[in-house]
């Protein structure tokens, strides 16, 4: 059983695709405090759908909610460039502070910066697209969007490896 940790893009695609509670049935899925606030909505068949992650989920034990301490997120943006900061939303930060402590976890996001930001915080092997997880789950799919591919994961990842070689000096924050 993997320990997927969740950001709000993939949990509410994965609401959408109507496949977020076969995974949580079968994995053990992790989301951050602030994730969980986040995901409101999500759409299905263009009909707009509201969604209580912490009611309906957390509270039941399919979700389970985690939360990194102010000092652990300003951790994390200690060592990614000041450039990167307003990319990153909230979710996404506190997502990788708790990445970066809990090491059982792999993080899922389509979001561009979240994944650039990984190889700054040596976690490039600790993340995954979302089409990687679900071919792993058993819940392949052939109508996901360019965000969730093998392919726009990796291509970011290699992006954000190269930022971190090429632009960014440790300690300096720039």
């Amino acid at each position: 059983m993997k320990l997927w940790l969740l950001d709000a893009d993939v949990i509410i695609d994965l609401l959408s695709l109507d496949v977020f509670d076969r995974l949580a049935g079968s994995h053990e899925i992790f989301a951050a405090s602030t994730v969980i606030d986040e995901v409101r909505f999500f759409k299905r068949s263009d009909e707009k759908h509201p969604v209580d992650l912490q009611q309906q989920y957390v509270s039941s034990g399919l979700v389970k909610e985690l939360s990194a301490s102010p000092d652990e997120i300003k951790e994390v943006l200690t060592k990614l460039p000041a450039i990167n900061h307003e990319n990153i939303d909230p979710g996404e930060l506190e997502s990788l502070a708790i990445l970066s402590r809990e090491e059982g976890l792999i993080f899922c996001s389509c979001d561009a910066a979240a994944i650039r930001a990984l190889p700054f915080l040596d976690l490039s092997d600790r993340g995954i697209s979302v089409e990687s997880l679900l071919k792993s789950s058993g819940l392949q799919r052939s109508d996901l969007k360019d965000r969730h591919t093998d392919q726009h994961f990796k291509s970011n990842l290699a992006i954000g490896q190269e930022n971190k070689i090429y632009l960014f000096k440790p300690g300096k924050g720039k």
